[in-house]
């Protein structure tokens, strides 16, 4: 494996415990530095973050900071999507999947940036099933983890960004298993590579929550967090474009 993916999946973990955010840039990183498709690079991301997200879910219910019963509506409605968006995925050509993953993060960073800060506020069970529906569907059909799709939402919604980050590491149990699901049964997953990525971006989601734990103001750092990565996705899928079409 590159020492670039590794250092790649290190990084990834940190953001992803800290701000739920990092699994944005790990299929085009391995599309780019891993030489995969962009379909089994979705692929093996998902694989990946059953390791993060039982490490994020351990990290932040030691802590008393996980909400339960919020994260289990959204959970359900993510469960139900995850499958025929790994579907949807392999349906569609290359790289395309990418383009409006990375246009929503960054979109969606500037707007939780810019606003001003909302009064917190509880979601009623309805609307987080719907939003986890949908969270499920668009994680799937991109390869990222549940919290990439999830964390500026809650925020939109006035949902402390600690208890969305924390949802988010519970998000990605059923999501990512019912996407790794579907894609293995396209044959889109290096489970090996899934399973070596998993274990180095665990370690850095415990290093994250602990960040997370302790920061204020994360809801700042987690819209800035948004709008880079969501950049370095597009950056990297016109680069990867360019390099195919050149090829």
């Amino acid at each position: 494996m590159p020492l670039a993916v590794v250092a790649i999946a290190l990084v990834v973990g940190v953001f992803i415990g800290a701000v739920g955010v990092g699994g944005v840039g790990l299929p085009p990183a391995l599309t780019w530095f891993a030489g995969l498709d962009p379909h089994t690079a979705s692929g093996t991301s998902s694989l990946s973050f059953l390791f993060t997200g039982l490490a994020g879910t351990l990290m932040y219910a030691r802590h008393r900071a996980m909400p339960w019963r919020f994260a289990g509506w959204l959970t359900l409605g993510a469960a139900v999507a995850a499958l025929p968006g790994a579907f949807v995925n392999g349906l569609l050509p290359d790289r395309v999947a990418l383009v409006p993953l990375g246009v929503f993060v960054t979109a969606a960073g500037f707007y939780n940036l810019l606003s001003r800060p909302r009064p917190p506020r509880a979601i009623r069970p309805a609307l987080a099933v719907v939003t986890g529906a949908a969270v499920g569907f668009c994680s799937a059909l991109t390869g990222t983890g549940g919290p990439v799709f999830l964390i500026p939402v809650l925020l939109s919604l006035g949902v402390p960004a600690v208890e969305a980050v924390a949802a988010g590491q519970l998000i990605q149990l059923p999501l990512v298993a019912f996407a790794t699901s579907g894609y293995a049964l396209q044959g889109s997953v290096d489970a090996g590579l899934g399973c070596l990525i998993g274990v180095l971006a665990a370690a850095g989601v415990v290093v994250g929550a602990r960040i997370a734990l302790r920061v204020r103001r994360l809801e700042r750092f987690a819209a800035m967090t948004l709008v880079g990565f969501g950049l370095l996705v597009l950056t990297l899928t016109v680069a990867s474009t360019g390099s195919a079409s050149t090829s």
